[in-house]
């Protein structure tokens, strides 16, 4: 029954991968992993140096007095971010048209619709950007922005037969249109939805209990891979949640204290579901290491230390993680996986939850451990959740790789 699922999915997988929009897009994905391993990386530093409450000067006492590059490192960082994705939808138009009109049998210079694409993803970082959203980027509103854009080129194309002039008139006036479209969609994008920031949600009761946080995991992977941001209450900002506070404060009058929110977003998510990034991605980088294609043994290497710091960016694009029926079920399953262990362990009292805030850049996979009333119980736990995590990818990832040696 197993190998009659796995089967199924990777041929639905194939058929999906061939389909010409998410071809073209995977392509473009795919050109642009140099930049984003640059980019990883420079986040990666930003995080653990430089960073108010970052966790390096935190280990060994000391205070890095630098301000100023911290803050332009910053900067950076976070215009690298919209200029990867401006790529992403460049190149994307300019593989998608190419093909599209060779099979239309019309010639057309593609260097307007490219432009026009770069500036939609642009367009979106200026209106969006603050500095408490630096990674609520929603890739698939400026994709879907994207792919309507061409939709909408083709078809003035096919329309008027190929005949208009490249740059005449009728083209500029259609990418003025698109351009004020796009500004018009980005000026009524809702800060709370623009800064991935929904802290009066997740500290509903629901979320309290292991059936809303397994939820909460079920959804999450889906969310990321049809590139929707993670909420920053399940990352960087898990410890504002009101459960978090009021299990802080019950530990500070009793340190055993009975908690009121034993299982919680930040005691479990954040320290099970999350490993490495969305779908506990630490253990498909690991699994990466062990294939016998190159290619995929360098994509594992590059992104390993980053998934040890949660940041599972290279594999998104790599393999890619967005928009993959493949990699997106056992994402699930681990995520999942993760969760329902983390809350049994803590409803049976076999683990105290995780409580106490921790340096920035701690990665998920030692939270609990430094979190945690119980750290060595906690660390067992978490060695029991990345070894089942890295068992339920490695099936996904031999096919993932058969699937690359037939194409």
């Amino acid at each position: 029954m197993k190998h009659n699922f796995l089967t199924g999915l990777v041929d639905f997988d194939t058929k999906w991968t061939e389909k010409l929009p998410i071809k073209t897009l995977f392509a473009a994905f795919k050109k642009v992993v140099p930049l984003v391993i640059i980019n990883v990386y420079l986040h990666l530093i930003g995080k653990l140096f430089f960073d108010p409450s970052a966790i390096v000067p935190a280990i060994f006492h000391i205070r890095l007095k630098l301000m100023f590059f911290a803050q332009n490192l910053m900067l950076l960082t976070s215009a690298f971010d919209y200029l990867i994705l401006a790529f992403v939808a460049a190149l994307w138009t300019k593989y998608y048209l190419e093909a599209k009109l060779d099979d239309l049998g019309l010639v057309k210079d593609e260097l307007l619709p490219v432009l026009v694409n770069f500036a939609i993803a642009l367009i979106y970082g200026l209106t969006t950007y603050t500095y408490a959203n630096q990674s609520a980027i929603y890739l698939v509103f400026v994709l879907l922005l994207t792919y309507l854009a061409n939709l909408s080129f083709v078809y003035l194309t096919k329309w008027t037969k190929g005949k208009l002039a490249d740059f005449g008139f009728a083209y500029l006036f259609w990418a003025a249109v698109i351009l004020t479209i796009v500004i018009a969609l980005c000026a009524f994008i809702p800060n709370q939805v623009s800064q991935s920031s929904f802290n009066g949600f997740f500290s509903m009761d629901f979320f309290s209990h292991w059936y809303g946080l397994v939820v909460a995991a079920i959804v999450t992977p889906i969310a990321f891979a049809f590139g929707f941001a993670i909420p920053t209450d399940l990352t960087t900002a898990a410890t504002d949640l009101s459960q978090v506070n009021a299990n802080l404060n019950a530990v500070y009058q009793a340190v055993m204290a009975v908690l009121p929110y034993p299982q919680n977003p930040y005691s479990v998510l954040t320290t099970s579901a999350l490993i490495g990034g969305v779908g506990s991605t630490l253990a498909l980088s690991i699994c990466l290491l062990f294939l016998k294609s190159r290619p995929n043994r360098r994509l594992g290497l590059w992104s390993l230390v980053p998934a040890v710091f949660d940041s599972n960016k290279i594999l998104a694009f790599g393999l890619p993680l967005f928009f993959r029926p493949l990699t997106l079920v056992p994402m699930v399953l681990t995520s999942t996986y993760g969760t329902v262990l983390t809350s049994f362990f803590i409803k049976v009292g076999i683990l105290r939850p995780t409580v106490f805030t921790v340096p920035t850049g701690t990665p998920h996979l030692l939270l609990s451990f430094f979190a945690s009333q119980t750290p060595l119980d906690a660390l067992l736990v978490t060695f029991v959740i990345m070894l089942g995590a890295i068992l339920i990818y490695w099936p996904f990832v031999k096919r993932l790789e058969q699937e690359a040696f037939n194409v």
